[in-house]
């Protein structure tokens, strides 16, 4: 994983308000699924669930 991303990382960026826009905060979650499942294997439970986040965070973003 060259770009390593996570929810603790995106939750600092957050509180110390280092995104500029909405934009950023979206690339960054799109990060974290895509390195999820560049790294787990299709049938692990983390991929699985990051799939699940993905189509939560997909519903909610697209309100």
């Amino acid at each position: 994983i060259k770009h390593p991303m996570d929810l603790f990382t995106i939750n600092l960026k957050l509180e110390n308000n280092q995104y500029k826009n909405l934009k950023e905060f979206e690339k960054d979650i799109r990060l974290m699924f895509r390195n999820c499942y560049t790294y787990n294997d299709v049938k692990s439970k983390e991929y699985c669930s990051g799939e699940k986040l993905e189509s939560i965070f997909n519903e909610k973003w697209n309100e």
